[in-house]
């Protein structure tokens, strides 16, 4: 049900990006918006919930204490990057989420064992590898709205490091795609309808990367996809109904807007509202994504002891 609509979607935003005229903006706007308020968000502030059950066995009572600093004391690295070293930080910071979203994508055992981390790093970054190979100068003027004033040069130098990965992971991914299909068609019953519906998402994933905005095409990827599955391994995890788990995670999400607003609103001073809203959600998400990133390759204390379990055969499973 979950990769259905997530189909749709993306099939959705492909039909606004050939169609639509620009006044159909503001309507995509306002419905990518949502997606970020009921999905996104919650899936960052969930982060303390996701940190507990890893953390506690090893710090005990301090646990708390070593998230929070943890995760500003990572969150404040970042964003000295951004005005110490701008190109590593931007290599780095695409390359860790491509890493990121590959260990949270379906593991399906296709293809050889040894490439398999290759085609799951490919896959995972699809949204970067698009972005940057068919709409180079529209990231270089994200990049640029967003870095520090003096950073075009270390602009120019981190797109001359991703431009030729992002073709060649592209094309690792796309030998990735053409096995599973070649073992879809070998297999039967369950795990053949799997693999072509897990194909069938990536190809519509793919395909509103290359067409629409980077900016629609990872809003769609990170909370229809990605953040959507994220929230159900947590909740899986504790065990407790969406009810429960949305309840809990209201009060986080709703100071995370309020911070976001006020955020905006405080930086405003000449500029436009767009490049304002890029720059302060650009900076704040790489800020908290990369302790996000980091805290989520920590396995649980079950995993870590037997080794890490297998992926179950279900797309809508958590990753």
């Amino acid at each position: 049900m979950h990769a259905a609509s997530v189909i749709l979607l993306s099939w959705g935003m492909i039909g606004a990006a050939c169609f639509f005229s620009s006044a159909g903006a503001t309507a995509m706007a306002v419905a990518l918006a949502a997606l970020v308020a009921l999905v996104g968000l919650p899936h960052g502030a969930a982060d303390h919930r996701f940190a507990r059950p890893r953390l506690e066995p090893l710090f005990g009572p301090a646990w708390p204490a070593v998230f929070l600093l943890g995760y500003l004391a990572i969150a404040a690295a970042v964003v000295g990057g951004w005005f110490v070293a701008p190109a590593a930080t931007i290599v780095g910071f695409f390359m860790l989420s491509a890493w990121h979203f590959g260990q949270e994508e379906p593991r399906l055992a296709v293809g050889p064992r040894a490439l398999r981390p290759a085609f799951r790093f490919a896959r995972g970054g699809l949204v970067i590898w698009s972005a940057v190979a068919f709409h180079g100068p529209e990231v270089a003027d994200l990049l640029a709205v967003t870095s520090p004033e003096a950073a075009g040069p270390a602009i120019e130098l981190a797109a001359g490091v991703l431009t030729p990965v992002s073709w060649v992971m592209l094309g690792v991914a796309a030998v990735g795609w053409e096995l599973q299909m070649l073992a879809a068609f070998s297999a039967g019953g369950r795990r053949r309808r799997i693999l072509f519906v897990d194909n069938a998402v990536v190809a519509s994933l793919a395909a509103v990367f290359a067409v629409a905005s980077p900016l629609v095409g990872f809003l769609v990827y990170f909370c229809g996809w990605h953040s959507a599955r994220g929230l159900r391994r947590l909740r899986v995890e504790l065990g407790e109904s969406w009810p429960q788990l949305a309840w809990s995670l209201a009060p986080m999400t709703a100071a995370a807007i309020a911070l976001i607003a006020a955020a905006a609103w405080l930086l405003l001073g000449g500029e436009g509202w767009n490049d304002t809203l890029i720059r302060a959600t650009f900076i704040g998400l790489s800020a908290v994504a990369v302790p996000h990133l980091l805290l989520h390759a920590i396995p649980l204390p079950s995993e870590a002891a037997g080794g890490r379990k297998p992926r179950t055969l279900h797309l809508g499973s958590p990753a």
